[in-house]
């Protein structure tokens, strides 16, 4: 949901999420990648995300309710582009991502999200080219 919850007791366990995306960008996906993954006829993006404030897991679930879920996300890809005021609208819409979460399970697979850097203790580390892209963005 993209609302504060109105009720206090609710609102206290809430955290809000704020993610910045620093750059986006175009990418192929080889269909003969190691990992098995088809990417079909879709257009793929590979994305800095900087999390400004909120937990590391809600870049999956903030990306996936915008209609950008991660690749292979199999945990939050089923309800991409849903948000939680939809269960409350009741309805069609609310048995549709019913539905939908009845088919969210963590993924057996590796998911299209990597840190590219971390610092810790004041020395930086730099990831590899992730499984998904060569690195050159294109």
């Amino acid at each position: 949901s993209h609302v504060v919850p109105l009720n206090r007791k609710k609102a206290k366990a809430w955290i809000r999420c704020i993610l910045e995306v620093v750059k986006s960008e175009p990418i192929t996906v080889k269909k003969d990648n190691e990992y098995g993954y088809d990417p079909g006829d879709e257009q793929h993006y590979e994305n800095t995300i900087r999390l400004v404030t909120g937990r590391k897991h809600q870049v999956r679930a903030q990306l996936a309710s915008l209609g950008a879920p991660i690749i292979r996300d199999t945990l939050y890809e089923p309800i991409g582009g849903m948000t939680l005021d939809m269960l409350n609208s009741g309805g069609e819409t609310a048995m549709i991502m019913d539905m939908a979460i009845e088919t969210c399970r963590v993924p057996q697979q590796p998911i299209g999200l990597q840190a590219h850097a971390i610092l810790f203790g004041g020395i930086k580390g730099r990831a590899g080219t992730p499984w998904w892209g060569d690195g050159s963005g294109n």
